[in-house]
């Protein structure tokens, strides 16, 4: 009787433990616009039930973007430029403003990204995908500055010159392939684009050869591609893959290939760690060195620790440039005007050359002002996110209570009038030499110290693949009456029927 009186008390105490800091957390919030709160057993939940009646609003086509979620959100709530939503445990700030933003992406010290933990990308169902030390889920300890520090080299310019010509071997392999499927009626360029990005980033950065264009039944290929699906699959339903009745297959399919690629990468790193023990001074130029150099810093590494890092470089180094290289594609198809203007400066640089040198590159001034725009109307990377661990802040005049998570919506500033008229324009001109960009109204890879560090990798690939793939093919556009390009989002928003083009023989 005494054991259960005891339980009985604990347990009253637990929930108004968690009742009493609930009301104490919202009621700091409560001089920022939000929904009104449920007089229910609900409460608890906070605004859960309103994001999820909204997700079902808006269909399942864009009920999976939360970008779109959290704008109509907002929308509803009188289009303000910043408002709470509380969660089970937690509270999200949304903002709209620049000044906010700034501060944000400036003081990375203060505002950090979220515990690995909190992510949902370090295991799924128990299968070590990311880590928890990694340089994506890193919140930024002294450990993260350290590694960054060390892989800063491996995207400098001096480095990225010495990879044009492995880049340029993967264009002339996708071309080599289209060349082979003229005959075919459309042709996905989406899914040629994620193996070339793959092969490029595999060869560049791991000194990892395999023919992942030519070759679409690539093992590793298809690895990448189902750990991908299934990491969209976990993120999007949240509240119930981790039943385990639920999504069976996929949890199989994550396990098989997650094995299979972290295998293959601790099979690959154990021969670099050899060679680099026997010559410790020796360079191998590419980003796997690097990541290896930035995990020796004194603390306790292990191999599993550095396949996080290898895996985070592929991957990044994969899906955001697969996508924005694909919806260029289908964007040009959409603007023939424009497509003509790239396909006029990509052969004036060309010229009689079979091939572009590095320093070619500074001439696609035009064809870098378009992936720009890209970049800007369909950013790969919609939404991301920060939290004051530290303790309470005031940014701007507004109060945000410790542990808060601010979300910055890359994809709604990009589009705010008042920094982009006709934001829903798609205008090349916007980045035209001489052109003032406001700062933090642009941000595809982030901002401040923690901006990804890949980002000029990432645009001279887009230029030297599409200069290659314009200047060998003429496309034509199979769906004309397709004015709006479907998308998925979890981690990334990508094209959800791929990108059909045809071919003019």
């Amino acid at each position: 009787m005494l054991t259960l009186y005891i339980g009985f008390t604990v347990l009253v105490s637990f929930v108004f433990y968690i009742h009493l800091k609930t009301y104490l957390v919202r009621r700091r919030l409560n001089h920022i616009p939000t929904f009104p709160l449920p007089f229910s057993w609900s409460w608890y939940f906070g605004h859960t039930p309103i994001i999820q009646k909204k997700r079902l609003e808006l269909g399942e086509a864009r009920g999976h973007d939360f970008a779109l979620v959290f704008e109509a959100l907002r929308q509803e709530l009188g289009n303000v430029d910043t408002y709470v939503l509380f969660i089970f445990g937690g509270s999200m700030v949304y903002t709209l403003q620049i000044p906010i933003i700034a501060r944000v992406f400036s003081d990375h010290k203060t505002f950090m990204k979220r515990k690995p933990e909190e992510t949902g990308l370090c295991y799924v169902n128990g299968v070590r995908v990311f880590g928890h030390n990694g340089m994506l889920t890193d919140p930024g300890t002294e450990r993260w500055y350290h590694k960054r520090k060390m892989m800063d080299p491996a995207f400098q310019k001096k480095f990225l010159r010495i990879l044009m010509s492995d880049i340029t071997k993967s264009a002339e392999n996708m071309c080599r392939y289209l060349d082979d499927h003229r005959d075919q009626k459309t042709f996905d360029i989406y899914n040629l684009m994620n193996r070339v990005a793959l092969e490029i980033v595999c060869s560049c950065g791991f000194d990892l050869k395999d023919d992942f264009i030519l070759n679409e039944d690539s093992r590793l290929n298809k690895a990448v591609t189902t750990a991908f699906d299934v990491l969209a699959i976990a993120s999007l339903h949240f509240f119930d893959f981790w039943l385990p009745w639920r999504f069976r297959s996929e949890k199989q399919s994550i396990k098989d290939s997650m094995g299979l690629l972290r295998g293959l990468m601790r099979e690959h790193l154990t021969v670099r760690l050899d060679k680099i023990s026997k010559d410790p001074d020796g360079i191998s130029n590419d980003i796997l060195d690097h990541i290896i150099r930035g995990n020796m810093d004194g603390s306790e590494t292990s191999m599993e620790d550095i396949i996080d890092d290898f895996f985070v470089f592929m991957v990044a180094g994969m899906e955001t440039t697969a996508i924005t290289m694909s919806v260029l594609v289908w964007i040009l198809l959409k603007h023939p005007e424009i497509s003509r203007k790239v396909v006029k400066e990509v052969n004036e640089v060309y010229g009689d050359k079979e091939e572009l040198d590095y320093d070619d590159l500074n001439k696609l001034v035009y064809l870098e002002q378009c992936i720009k725009e890209c970049l800007r109307t369909h950013p790969p990377a919609q939404m991301t996110s920060r939290v004051n661990p530290g303790g309470d802040v005031t940014v701007e005049g507004l109060f945000i209570p410790k542990d808060t998570i601010i979300m910055l919506p890359t994809q709604a500033v990009q589009h705010l009038e008042e920094y982009w008229p006709e934001p829903y324009k798609f205008d090349p001109d916007r980045f035209a030499p001489g052109k003032k960009i406001e700062p933090f109204t642009y941000f595809p890879f982030t901002a401040g110290p923690r901006i990804c560090i890949g980002k000029h990798f990432a645009v001279m690939e887009a230029k030297v693949v599409l200069a290659k793939l314009y200047r060998t093919f003429e496309f034509y556009d199979p769906y004309p009456e397709e004015k709006e390009l479907e998308k998925v989002t979890s981690l990334t928003a990508k094209p959800r029927n791929g990108v059909h083009v045809g071919i003019v023989n």
